[in-house]
């Protein structure tokens, strides 16, 4: 019940909020800029990450005030709270980049600070098992780097991948969901509700964002919800690393990921700066290719539907089928971004 409450007020009240948002920020003149990674040319007010944070934020605490009403008993870890501390810092330097542009550096010593902060409240990935042989490597003192550097990459990934109409919220839909359904299954509320909350928040957002979009979650958006997507796997406490562990992390945030290093390496290629814009993600590659905005979410949202039924098979298969299953879909995604630089290296179009 709690998880159904958590969803709902969370998805009303983004879906009665971004309206408001939407109409504050056309009025000050508060619109997404037009660089050489967005595909819209129109004045599009770009602070729907309000209505996505805040719907989370009071879908949640809803949902632990009611849990608190049933359950007198019910509490909250200290620690736990470190986490939307955190998230709120993520959200609050999107916003502020979302108003008055920040340096780059700024930008990342900042989240370099934040995701620090949920490393030392105890969130971290401490041991990587592949069950093959089998193979389990705690990585001791390199699990503080390695989660942070996870935290921060997959925050900026997401906010990267931001340029088409409904992707980067749909992507993070798909990856809360997933986490939603592992933690409910193994009975674990708090992160169950925080899933949920999220899930809601971001629906509702999509109702204003789904092509043509009336609204831009902004960085405000982007950075939390790579946030979100990245702390998730954190908050888990199962046995079965292939459950809640590194490997089915990065399976459910594989294709922000791969979009990622293939912007690093070609600009790393081209000479440039990893913050150069540019037209070469995936759905722009798609999208030279001939696809429609629509049909390029829905291969997208397909792949990583497909992806988190990876992840999701480790709840009913043993550890050794589900790895391999995760593994199938890492080969076939990094295979289609190979095809797809083959193809718009060679300018090949599909249709016209």
């Amino acid at each position: 019940m709690t998880y159904l409450f958590s969803f709902v007020f969370s998805f009303c009240f983004a879906l009665v909020a971004i309206p408001f948002i939407r109409r504050w920020a056309i009025k000050r003149n508060i619109f997404d800029s037009v660089d050489a990674r967005k595909l819209h040319t129109g004045n599009i007010p770009r602070l729907g990450g309000s209505g996505i944070y805040f719907g989370f934020l009071i879908g949640f605490l809803g949902a632990v005030l009611f849990t608190r009403i049933l359950y007198p008993s019910a509490g909250i870890f200290i620690s736990f709270w470190a986490i939307f501390a955190a998230g709120f810092g993520f959200f609050l330097l999107g916003l502020v980049d979302d108003l008055k542009r920040l340096s780059a550096k700024l930008k990342f010593i900042v989240q370099c600070a934040l995701a620090i902060c949920v490393v030392l409240a105890g969130y971290r990935f401490s041991v990587l098992e592949i069950p093959v042989s089998p193979f389990r490597i705690d990585l001791g003192l390199w699990s503080y780097p390695l989660t942070v550097l996870w935290i921060v990459g997959i925050a900026n990934a997401v906010n990267l991948l931001d340029g088409m109409d409904g992707l980067a919220g749909g992507i993070s839909l798909i990856g809360v969901a997933v986490w939603a359904i592992l933690f409910f299954k193994s009975g674990q509320s708090l992160p169950a509700q925080a899933a949920c909350a999220a899930a809601g928040a971001i629906l509702g957002f999509l109702f204003f964002n789904f092509p043509p979009a009336s609204i831009f979650m902004g960085d405000s958006g982007s950075l939390f919800l790579g946030y979100l997507l990245a702390v998730l796997p954190l908050l888990g406490y199962s046995q079965n690393q292939m459950e809640s562990g590194l490997v089915p992390a990065i399976t459910v945030c594989l294709i922000p990921i791969l979009d990622t290093f293939a912007a690093i390496l070609r600009r790393w290629r081209r000479g440039v700066s990893f913050l150069t814009p540019d037209k070469y993600h995936v759905h722009h590659k798609l999208l030279n290719l001939g696809f429609s905005t629509r049909q390029i979410l829905a291969i997208i949202y397909t792949l990583c539907i497909v992806l988190g039924a990876c992840v999701l098979a480790g709840i009913y298969v043993s550890p050794f089928l589900s790895f391999v299953l995760m593994m199938a879909g890492w080969a076939v995604c990094g295979s289609i971004f190979v095809v797809l630089h083959f193809l718009k290296k060679n300018n090949i179009r599909l249709f016209e």
